[in-house]
C-alpha cells in the first residue's frame, strides 16, 4: 500500500514539474497568437470589446507568469504540494475560456479573413495544448472541450453550410485532441513509471554500494598480503606521531625504509606466489620487532617503513643491525631455501626533518644510496646523499640537450698489432664535455642507460664513427663501437645499422660492435639472434671486459666471437695472478677461434710479456692516448713505436 501512495505522489509530482516546465513556452504563444488576433482585426466593430477582452487575457497571464515563478522558487518538497496544480489548472482553463469567449462574443462581427483566423487560431491553441498539458490528462480534454465545443455547437446552429461544416470539423477535431492528449498522457505516466523503477534499482543499488564501501573502508587500512598497516593508515598514525612531537609528548622518532634485495629475481624466476610467500614470511620477522608506540607499514611492492620513537643513533644502528641479521636467514618455502637480504635508510624526526612526507622521502633517498652496496646495508641520511642524487637528475636533465647542444664528441684509442704495433683499428670512444666542465663517462654513461637516452646517443656515436671509416684513408683500418644492452633491445636496431653502412658505402668488416658479457646475462634469445645476423652481414663482434662479469665460453662458440678483449685488470696484475688469466684465455682462443685484445697497457714490461703470450692486438697508453678525429686520419695504418702525443681530452 505505502508503494501505491509513494507511486501516486511520484505521478502526481511529476506531473506539476511537467505543467509547470513547459508554461512558460505556452504562456508565450498565448500572448503573442492573442495579441495578433485582436490588433490585426482591430478596426472591425467592437473596438473597445476587443481591448478589453485583451486585457483580460493579459492579466490572466501575467498571473500565470507570476505563479510559474513561485512554484520555481519553491524548494523541491514543496513543489508537490496540490495547491500549485490547483492553481495552474485554474490559469490554464480561465485561458480557454477567454478563447472560447472572444469567437462567442464578436463572431457574428467577423470578416471572412478574421473568421477564417481566429478558427485557425484556436484550433492550433488546441493541437498545441495536447502536448504542453499531456502532463494532466483531465486538464488537457477540459482545455480542448472549452476552447473547441462552444462555437463548433453555435456553428452547428448556423445558416450557412460551410460554418455548419467547420462545426463539425471542430466536433471531430474536439474527440481527436481529447483522444490524442489520453495516449499523450498514457505515454508520459508510462515513462513517470519507468523513471520511479530507476530510481528504486538506483536506490537499491547505493545501498549495496554504502554497504560494500562500508566493508572496504573497514578493511581498507589493512595490506590484503601481509596483514600491516597499507600507506593510509600508517600516514594517519605517523601524522598523529608528529602530532605529538610538536606538542612535546615524545622527543622524535625514526623511520626505517626498508627495501628487499634481490626480490624481483624471486618474482621472475619463480613466481608470484613464491614472490608473495617470501613478503608474507619477510613481513612476520619484521612484525617481530614491533613493541609499544612503533608503527609497522608495507609501503607498496618489496618496500617496508619502519617507525619507532627511539631517536638515538647507536641504538638505531643496533636495532637496524639486528633486522638486517634477521632478514639474511634463509626463508623455508616448501622445501625451498630463499636467501636475500635488504638495505635500510634511516631519517630521524626532527634531525632531518619534522615533516612526515620529507622524512619518508629521505629516508628512501638514504636506501637508494646504500643499495647494492657491500657488506654495509644500513645508512641514516645525510644531506651529501641529496645533492649527489640531484646532481645526478641535473646531469641527467643536461643529458637530455647534450646532443643538440654539440656537447659530445668522439675520441679514438688506436688498438695495435702485438708484433708490428701497426694500428690495426681504433676504439671510439664517448667523451661529455658540459661548458668547462669534463664529465666522466662513467658517470654520464650509467645516467644514458637508466633514462634510455643511451639508445639516441649510441645511434649518434655509430653514426660518427661510420661517417669517420668513411674517410679514413687506409681501407683496413677497423673502428669499434660499444653497444650498450639497451640499445641492444632496440627494434630498429639491426635497420639503422644496415641504413648506416649502405649510406657511408662501408664495408662491414670494417666495423667491429664492441657488447659487454652481461648482454648475455640478459637471457634473451632475440639479442643473439641480432649478433648472428650481424655477423652475417660481415660485421666484427667483440666482447668487453671479458672476465669481469658473466661469461658463458659456450656462447663464444655459438656465436663465433671475433675478439675477446681482457679487462685492464688483469693487464695491470699480469706480473702476479693476471697472467695465469691471460695466458688460459689465450689456450682458448686456440680452440674457439677468436683474436684476443689486450686493454689497459702501460708499460713495455706488460707489453713484451703479453707478446710472448701470443696475444694478437693490444690497446693503452703504451702507445696511445684518445686522440682527437684530426689525429685519426694522421696516424691510420702508421706504426706506433713511442706513444703518439697525449690529446687534450
Amino acid at each position: 500500500m505505502s508503494e501505491k501512495r509513494e507511486r501516486q505522489q511520484l505521478y502526481r509530482s511529476e506531473s506539476i514539474k511537467l505543467l509547470y516546465n513547459n508554461a512558460i513556452p505556452g504562456i508565450i504563444i498565448t500572448f503573442i497568437a492573442a495579441t495578433t488576433l485582436t490588433f490585426t482585426f482591430i478596426d472591425n466593430g467592437h473596438r473597445t470589446w476587443k481591448l478589453m477582452w485583451w486585457g483580460v487575457l493579459c492579466a490572466v497571464l501575467a498571473l500565470r507568469l507570476v505563479d510559474t515563478w513561485s512554484w520555481r522558487r519553491c524548494r523541491e518538497k514543496h513543489r508537490r504540494v496540490r495547491a500549485f496544480h490547483l492553481r495552474f489548472s485554474c490559469g490554464c482553463l480561465i485561458t480557454a475560456a477567454l478563447w472560447s469567449s472572444y469567437f462567442c462574443l464578436f463572431e457574428r462581427f467577423f470578416t471572412l479573413e478574421e473568421f477564417t483566423s481566429t478558427v485557425v487560431i484556436l484550433s492550433a491553441m488546441v493541437g498545441g495544448a495536447a502536448n504542453v498539458l499531456s502532463g494532466s490528462v483531465m486538464l488537457a480534454s477540459y482545455y480542448t472541450l472549452i476552447v473547441l465545443m462552444p462555437w463548433s455547437l453555435m456553428l452547428l446552429d448556423s445558416p450557412l453550410d460551410y460554418k455548419r461544416s467547420i462545426g463539425f470539423l471542430g466536433l471531430f477535431f474536439t474527440a481527436t485532441m481529447i483522444f490524442s492528449a489520453i495516449r499523450s498522457a498514457k505515454y508520459i505516466r508510462q515513462a513517470i513509471a519507468l523513471k520511479y523503477k530507476n530510481q528504486r534499482l538506483v536506490d537499491r543499488m547505493e545501498d549495496t554500494i554504502r554497504e560494500r564501501t562500508q566493508k572496504i573502508y573497514e578493511i581498507s587500512y589493512k595490506d590484503a598480503l601481509t596483514g600491516l598497516s597499507n600507506r593510509v593508515a600508517f600516514q594517519n598514525e605517523a601524522d598523529d606521531m608528529v602530532y605529538r612531537y610538536k606538542r612535546g609528548e615524545i622527543p622524535g622518532f625514526s623511520l626505517f625504509f626498508i627495501d628487499l634485495d634481490g626480490f624481483k629475481s624471486i618474482n621472475d624466476a619463480l613466481g608470484h606466489d613464491v614472490g608473495d610467500r617470501v613478503l608474507l614470511s619477510f613481513s612476520n620477522r619484521l612484525a617481530a620487532f614491533q613493541d609499544s608506540g612503533t608503527l609497522i607499514c608495507r609501503w607498496g611492492g618489496d618496500e617496508f617503513i619502519y617507525c619507532t620513537p627511539q631517536t638515538d643513533h647507536a641504538a638505531l644502528r643496533n636495532l637496524a643491525a639486528q633486522m638486517v641479521k634477521s632478514f639474511n636467514q634463509p626463508f623455508y618455502l616448501r622445501e625451498q631455501e630463499i636467501t636475500l637480504s635488504a638495505t635500510i635508510g634511516i631519517a630521524i624526526c626532527p634531525e632531518h626533518s619534522t615533516n612526515l612526507t620529507r622524512l619518508i622521502q629521505i629516508a628512501d633517498i638514504a636506501m637508494y644510496a646504500q643499495k647494492g652496496k657491500q657488506p654495509e646495508r644500513v645508512l641514516f641520511y645525510n644531506h651529501q646523499l641529496e645533492e649527489n642524487l640531484r646532481s645526478k637528475v641535473l646531469l641527467q636533465e643536461a643529458l637530455n640537450n647534450a646532443l643538440a647542444r654539440h656537447e659530445l664528441r668522439l675520441v679514438f684509442q688506436p688498438i695495435v698489432d702485438s708484433r708490428t704495433r701497426e694500428i690495426r683499428s681504433f676504439e671510439a670512444l664517448l667523451r661529455w664535455k658540459r661548458g668547462t666542465q669534463i664529465i666522466d663517462p662513467s658517470v654520464f654513461i650509467p645516467i644514458a642507460e637508466r633514462s634510455g637516452q643511451i639508445v639516441n646517443i649510441g645511434y649518434w656515436v655509430l653514426e660518427e664513427a661510420c661517417k669517420t671509416l668513411a674517410h679514413l684513408p687506409a681501407e683496413e683500418t677497423a673502428i669499434s663501437v660499444n653497444v650498450s644492452v639497451i640499445q641492444f633491445q632496440d627494434q630498429q636496431f639491426l635497420a639503422k645499422v644496415n641504413r648506416l653502412l649502405e649510406t657511408y658505402h662501408i664495408n662491414p668488416a670494417r666495423l667491429h660492435i664492441e657488447v659487454t658479457e652481461s648482454l648475455f646475462h640478459s637471457g634473451q634469445s632475440d639479442l643473439t639472434d641480432k649478433i648472428l645476423w650481424l655477423q652475417r652481414q660481415g660485421i666484427k663482434i667483440s666482447i668487453d671486459d671479458f672476465g669481469t662479469g658473466y661469461s658463458s665460453l659456450s656462447v663464444i662458440q655459438n656465436l663465433n666471437i671475433d675478439f675477446v678483449k681482457i679487462d685492464r685488470s688483469f693487464i695491470h696484475k699480469i706480473e702476479d695472478k693476471g697472467l695465469a688469466i691471460v695466458e688460459a684465455v689465450m689456450n682458448m682462443s686456440h680452440s674457439l677461434n677468436f683474436r684476443i685484445i689486450a686493454e689497459g697497457v702501460e708499460s713495455e714490461e706488460q707489453a713484451q710479456l703479453l707478446r710472448r703470450c701470443g696475444i694478437h692486438y693490444m690497446q693503452g697508453f703504451l702507445f696511445s692516448q684518445p686522440v682527437e678525429m684530426v689525429d685519426v686520419f694522421r696516424l691510420s695504418g702508421s706504426r706506433l713505436l713511442h706513444p703518439a702525443p697525449e690529446s687534450v681530452l
